[in-house]
């Protein structure tokens, strides 16, 4: 056996516990102060020592329209029972919210303190503000923190004629959650109520310009920083939106246009003039002349009709649905008529109603056109 081969067959020589424990007991020893230290750091810098901080960062929050930072935070645990929370682009878009402060004087009793700031607000006033703030304790090396006991929300209660998709709160679609909107109103059974959590400014609310509805008034509410209390809102009243009236027109025009271009002519679906309708009249009780599938009788066809004049579309509300509308019976549509009669060729007019039904949740939409031959008094 040569040399090189003897010392690579020997045993490797692994050290003895006891020369380990010293170094890694250094080591360990290190990374616990350097964490220490870093906590310790971290929580001089982060924690408010000061009883005017926790005072500063809320209404910083204000200021910047951080409005879900300010209440989230109160959702923790299940504390409070607050109504929905809107985005933080709802409040920014608030008018006269706070938009700077002044601190004007701290009283420290024990671990309690009062905080008197000057509130600067939008509108250009300037209103005195207290907060008391209470002292956290903190073991070990950390500091005592001080912490903000009462913020100024509360909530505002929007009332609805009926069950709305989707709502415009200081110009941002909102889209009410279900469990926050009740029925306020036993007698109104289609009425409606919808709360959100509220900060001090004003609030604007209407319908978002892409619905089928809008409305007549906007509805408001202002929550006042030096006395905020649950606001509720006018009922908002609500008429067709220029979406809604071109949807319906167009639902009518496809109504009259299936009769125009109807190859089969639907008899039981348009109207007819009298001379039609005696005609079927007629061949109903004829064996030999039995309608056919579109009303007509036999020895009828090539029938051609088309509108000559309507009267414009005018919708209006309904007595008992606050969501639905109506076309208005003013004035008779007429259409003319021309047909092959056992081959001779005949024509007339005839004047109808069109009704219209159109009811909206604002994003949905549903409408039903009927042609009538009866007229209303109106009409005639």
């Amino acid at each position: 056996m040569t040399d090189g081969e003897r010392e690579s067959s020997a045993p490797v020589s692994i050290p003895a516990w006891n020369t380990l424990r010293r170094p890694l007991a250094l080591i360990l020893a290190v990374v616990v102060v350097t964490v220490a230290a870093w906590a310790a750091v971290a929580n001089y810098v982060v924690v408010a020592r000061d009883p005017r901080a926790p005072v500063d960062a809320y209404l910083g929050h204000l200021e910047n329209g951080s409005s879900r930072q300010v209440l989230a935070p109160l959702l923790v645990g299940g504390g409070q029972n607050l109504a929905q929370l809107l985005p933080n682009r709802v409040y920014r878009a608030a008018a006269d919210r706070p938009v700077g402060h002044d601190v004007v004087g701290t009283m420290v009793q024990g671990r309690h303190a009062v905080v008197s700031v000057d509130v600067h607000l939008g509108g250009g006033s300037t209103v005195r503000r207290t907060y008391t703030v209470e002292q956290v304790s903190a073991w070990g090396p950390f500091n005592d923190a001080w912490r903000l006991l009462t913020r100024d929300d509360t909530s505002v209660e929007v009332r609805m004629p009926g069950p709305l998709d989707a709502l415009a709160v200081n110009g941002e679609k909102v889209r009410p959650d279900a469990g926050h909107v009740t029925s306020p109103d036993s007698s109104r059974p289609h009425a409606r109520a919808w709360r959100f959590e509220a900060l001090p400014g004003r609030y604007d609310v209407a319908l978002p310009g892409d619905s089928y509805l809008l409305t007549k008034e906007h509805a408001t509410a202002a929550i006042s920083l030096t006395d905020p209390r649950p606001a509720v809102t006018e009922e908002l009243t609500v008429a067709p939106s220029p979406r809604m009236w071109q949807s319906v027109e167009t639902e009518v025009r496809r109504t009259l246009g299936a009769c125009e271009r109807d190859l089969q002519f639907d008899a039981a679906s348009c109207p007819v003039p009298r001379e039609l309708e005696r005609a079927t009249s007629s061949a109903s009780g004829t064996a030999s002349a039995s309608p056919d599938e579109g009303g007509l009788p036999g020895g009828v066809s090539n029938v051609r009709w088309e509108v000559t004049s309507r009267p414009s579309l005018l919708l209006q509300p309904d007595a008992d649905e606050p969501l639905a509308f109506h076309a208005a019976r003013f004035r008779a549509t007429q259409a003319k008529v021309t047909w092959l009669e056992n081959g001779r060729q005949r024509s007339g007019t005839v004047r109808f109603g069109i009704d219209v039904s159109a009811r909206s949740t604002g994003e949905e939409l549903t409408t039903e056109v009927r042609l009538r031959s009866a007229l209303t008094d109106a009409e005639k």
